[in-house]
């Protein structure tokens, strides 16, 4: 008992050294006061910014982890970081409650997006008014938007509301599904408004495959006001794969302002399978496409790719691979993982990377590009317990984020290096509430900031692998700080314990050009900080 009390006071000691050596000083943390709030109360976002402070918007529900939402909440924060007003959103129409649908912030100004159902026109109607920043109560200047027609009394028949930014800020797609039979080619509508919520133009849409056939994964509104959707066309079911080879192409459909019919574009390359995909529109309007591949399947990636499409020929222009070496592949293995890896490779079977998603695609002023990805899965685990003749079954749901991706591409379409942020994280039943990471752009580097395992600071030359953040009072949260060369430095920003709340990275916001909202929970606790980047 002794010996391990002396080993964990060794350990302490240790990472409090190491600790105060490698504590970042290029950052400044300004705390708020700590708040007390439910535990059904969740942070949903930082919804925008100006000269007075920051603003919020919270949810309460049935359960912090999922439910039915009950009320909204738009608080405003100062520059010191502490609340300055707070108030529950109540959206009313002649004293009919309409339903929150989302806050943006453009110009300054916040506008607020709702929707009411009338039964009496079966039309779902969108509506957008500003909110009084200084009262945060609702101005009296709401208008229509759009409007859904249904037939039943089902809610789930009245379509959805949903929108995306252009990446200056400068316009807003509105768009939202329109009614349509099983098999038929899905139906939308979109109406793209510029700063003041004035139309710029809108379109209904029949897109030119069936539902069961077609997935749309994103809309993209470019700087000029184009409407942009990417999808997966299937061949002949729903199904990624068929008979060993994969059943599907990605598809680029384009609606440009003032032309009748759309353009489609076929991302497609012979020999590979395009596993992971993101586009955007450079100031050439050329189409920019970049992602993971695969040479065997769907399921993993042998390397990374970057495409440019002609906007008008539809051909493409330029593509670049980059296939990931065993060293890269093998970064952050146990070495049990390690040796299995590298005997599969030596027998001349394809070794890959397992589960990553693409987050952002970011092109900087020079037209380079970083893409940016995650190893993400959850594992379902079921046991099975016998007590006094009894059988019960339980089944626990495990959420694993895992290493960061950053591949670099230059501006001439030359992917220059890949490189990975370690990181080990993995809780349990609670839908990686405390887990991924935020991203922030200062000047031409890149920062990651996300809970981690104090240990991962001392480090433990018997193992190379990480130790798993687990949301457990020895969190550190990190940042990391990534170069234009792909250099990277890893710094404590500050221990879970003296902020006496956990990061939640998903819903932080980088609110300046150099400023950073950051979140922290713990049960009923809720603190916010500012992030000042000194460089």
């Amino acid at each position: 008992m002794k010996k391990v009390l002396f080993l964990v006071a060794l350990s302490l000691i240790a990472f409090s050294n190491v600790y105060s050596q490698s504590k970042s000083k290029d950052v400044k943390v300004k705390w708020g006061d700590e708040m007390k709030e439910s535990k059904k109360s969740s942070l949903s976002d930082v919804i925008g910014y100006d000269a007075s402070g920051f603003y919020t918007l919270s949810s309460k529900s049935s359960s912090i982890i999922i439910g039915q939402t009950t009320s909204i909440k738009l608080s405003h924060f100062s520059n010191d970081v502490n609340l300055l007003k707070e108030t529950e959103l109540e959206i009313k129409d002649n004293k009919k409650d309409m339903e929150f649908e989302f806050i943006v912030q453009m110009e300054n100004k916040l506008y607020v997006f709702s929707s009411l159902a009338d039964k009496k026109t079966n039309k779902n109607e969108l509506f957008v008014q500003t909110i009084n920043k200084k009262s945060l109560e609702l101005n009296n200047d709401r208008k229509k938007i759009a409007e859904i027609p249904y037939e039943t009394k089902l809610y789930r028949d009245r379509g959805n509301f949903g929108y995306t930014l252009s990446s200056d800020s400068s316009k807003i797609n509105v768009f939202y599904n329109l009614p349509y039979e099983k098999n038929e080619n899905e139906k939308f509508g979109f109406h793209v408004l510029d700063v003041q919520m004035n139309e710029i133009w809108s379109k209904n849409i029949e897109l030119p495959y069936t539902d069961e056939l077609f997935v749309i994964y994103s809309h993209i509104l470019d700087n000029d006001g184009n409407v942009h959707i990417l999808g997966k066309k299937y061949e002949d079911k729903l199904k990624s794969t068929r008979k060993g080879e994969v059943n599907y192409n990605y598809i680029i459909i384009s609606y440009n302002k003032g032309e009748s019919n759309s353009r489609e574009y076929l991302v497609k390359l012979d020999g590979k399978y395009l596993n992971e995909m993101k586009i955007v529109i450079n100031d050439d309007k050329e189409i920019i496409c970049a992602g993971f591949y695969s040479n065997t399947g769907i399921s993993g990636a042998d390397g990374c790719f970057f495409l440019k499409i002609d906007s008008e020929s539809k051909a493409i222009v330029l593509k670049n691979f980059k296939e990931f070496d065993l060293d890269f592949i093998t970064q952050n293995m146990s070495d049990k993982e390690e040796n299995k890896t590298r005997k599969k490779e030596a027998k001349g079977k394809d070794v890959e990377l397992y589960k990553y998603d693409i987050d952002d695609l970011i092109m900087s002023d020079d037209g380079s590009i970083f893409l940016v990805g995650e190893q993400y899965y959850v594992i379902e685990r079921t046991s099975t317990t016998t007590s006094n003749g009894n059988t019960s079954t339980k089944t626990s749901y495990h959420y694993y984020y895992k290493d960061i991706i950053v591949v670099h591409i230059d501006f001439q379409g030359n992917i220059v290096w890949a490189k990975k942020v370690g990181k080990a994280q993995h809780t349990i039943n609670d839908n990686g509430y405390f887990s991924s990471y935020v991203l922030s752009i200062i000047g031409d580097k890149l920062y990651f900031i996300f809970n981690d395992h104090s240990e991962n600071l001392v480090g433990n030359s018997k193992k190379k692998e990480l130790k798993e953040f687990r949301s457990k009072k020895d969190a550190v949260i990190v940042i990391v700080q990534m170069d234009c060369e792909g250099n990277q430095t890893r710094k404590a920003l500050f221990t879970a314990k003296e902020a006496e709340v956990l990061a939640r990275p998903k819903v932080c916001e980088q609110i300046s050009e150099n400023e950073l909202i950051l979140f922290g929970q713990k049960g009923k606790t809720h603190r916010f900080a500012k992030v000042t980047f000194l460089q």
